[in-house]
């Protein structure tokens, strides 16, 4: 299927998730997080802030666990006019605004961090396939933001669904993920 198809069919199949199958799939998420990502030295991990009303994989957990950790730097992102991401330091003071996606972000005031800092990107996604290739939102911040990240920056995909066979419309600005999450396990590409 298309990507453009694929939006759609995982759109609905989101929408049609209870509350409570999508809290049990998100718990199953955070704990396959912390059991196979451990935090063993310094890491700076940007993370996007999820929407539980778009029924995103959430990060609540994560960067609860995360802001726990001493030796941890949580990032999360503000997106621009030109389509481009701005990345800022997020702490339990971290102020933050509604933008015109009804997305949570980091005010503009806050602390900026450069993309070569980042260790670990934990990816939003609707779908993604076997070879690691993800189906996003369709208004492309990732697929600019990635390309800018180290070579040895991890990339984590969270799905709340397992990878498809193939995304037939995959091109040579789709960048993969070095990881996929689901509730039910892990994959390494």
């Amino acid at each position: 299927m298309t990507k453009a198809e694929l939006r759609r069919k995982y759109k609905a199949k989101r929408a049609a998730l209870s509350k409570q199958e999508y809290t049990r799939r998100n718990e199953n998420i955070f704990a396959h997080f912390r059991r196979y990502f451990p935090i063993t030295q310094p890491t700076t991990v940007h993370c996007y802030l999820s929407s539980e009303e778009k029924r995103e994989a959430s990060t609540d957990l994560i960067i609860i666990y995360l802001l726990e950790q001493p030796q941890v730097q949580v990032v999360v992102s503000r997106s621009q006019s030109d389509g481009t991401l701005t990345h800022y330091r997020f702490t339990h003071r971290t102020n933050l605004e509604i933008n015109q996606w009804g997305i949570r972000e980091p005010s503009a005031s806050e602390t900026l961090v450069t993309v070569q800092e980042l260790d670990q990107i934990l990816v939003p996604l609707l779908i993604s396939d076997e070879s690691g290739f993800r189906v996003g939102y369709g208004k492309g911040y990732y697929d600019r933001f990635l390309p800018q990240c180290r070579s040895d920056a991890v990339k984590i995909g969270l799905s709340l669904e397992p990878p498809i066979s193939r995304i037939t419309d995959i091109d040579q600005y789709d960048i993969p993920l070095d990881y996929l999450i689901t509730p039910a396990e892990v994959f390494s590409y």
